[in-house]
């Protein structure tokens, strides 16, 4: 397979606008990798493409599952791996562009042969989430008897908390010691973006602003509607703050301010992250031009 190219850094630097100018000027197709823009209607609150930047060149993996339907990594790694194959085949190029950097991981090197779903273990665990602070207690829970997943894992990602300790009583083991399943790293050629932290800051500051102001919260409560209030979306960034303003549990100052500071914690996490990645070449993005004439210099060196 002709290598992957892979855009990776934190949320704000610019990753879609370089992957559209990139896939224009090399022939390549976007693939996604963000978690929440796999669900179809959560476009405000994650930045999803426009309809015209899709018809520029071909999207991938965007608005492919309904916010109430059973997705997770093992379900990308397999459609993931077609789509990268299928685009290769018509000599294109993928280029990957997203967020969840656990998807990403387990596309590139697969995922460990971890035990399934053992929905009485859920259950129990969903018991104890649902009691007043329920959520911090299943965190500290999964600190102690799995530090390593603990100091990876937020505390507020309920879906991953949940099932990295439902790995542990299912089989004794934690989910970090899991080894990763037998196939080979794709080939790959990872840029990452990055930006002074204060510049970052401001440039994600605005973005949250953006979002309320284009709706983020009339978008929210149609969902709402559509879909029950558990439905894992509904617990990420800007949609779980959008949500209590529609319950009326937040003012939408405050709903801002909550999403800025999550959005600032989440950029730093994809950071830490990354820095501990293998093999990737990162690029200033504080200039687009230059940044783009660096990613196209490295992928004609890398290819």
């Amino acid at each position: 397979m002709t290598r992957i190219i892979v855009l990776a850094g934190p949320t704000g630097t610019g990753k879609s606008a370089l992957a559209l100018r990139l896939a224009m000027a090399i022939g390549g197709e976007i693939v996604n990798y963000d978690s929440v823009q796999i669900y179809r209607g959560f476009d405000i609150g994650s930045a999803k493409p426009s309809a015209g930047e899709r018809r520029i060149v071909p999207h991938h993996l965007f608005d492919i599952v309904d916010a109430d339907e059973q997705f997770n990594a093992a379900d990308y790694l397999k459609v993931a791996r077609s789509v990268c194959n299928e685009i290769h085949t018509r000599g294109k190029r993928a280029i990957l562009v997203g967020g969840t950097f656990f998807y990403l991981r387990a596309l590139l090197t697969g995922l460990p042969e971890m035990p399934g779903r053992n929905e009485s273990v859920r259950a129990r665990i969903r018991a104890i989430a649902k009691k007043q602070r329920g959520p911090e207690r299943l965190h500290r829970w999964l600190s102690k008897i799995d530090p390593r997943s603990g100091r990876k894992i937020a505390p507020g990602d309920r879906h991953r908390v949940e099932r990295a300790l439902e790995v542990w009583l299912a089989s004794g083991r934690p989910i970090s010691s899991w080894e990763r399943g037998g196939a080979d790293e794709l080939p790959s050629i990872k840029l990452a973006l990055t930006l002074d932290r204060a510049r970052l800051n401001e440039i994600l500051g605005r973005r949250v602003e953006a979002m309320f102001a284009s709706g983020l919260v009339d978008e929210t409560r149609a969902l709402l509607k559509r879909f029950p209030s558990t439905a894992r979306p509904f617990g990420t960034i800007g949609y779980k703050e959008a949500a209590a303003v529609v319950r009326g549990e937040l003012a939408v100052d405050a709903a801002i301010a909550e999403t800025k500071r999550r959005t600032r914690a989440y950029a730093k996490r994809q950071m830490t992250w990354l820095r501990s990645e293998r093999n990737v070449h990162w690029l200033d993005a504080s200039n687009g031009e230059e940044t783009f004439a660096a990613a196209m210099r490295l992928i004609e060196v890398e290819s």
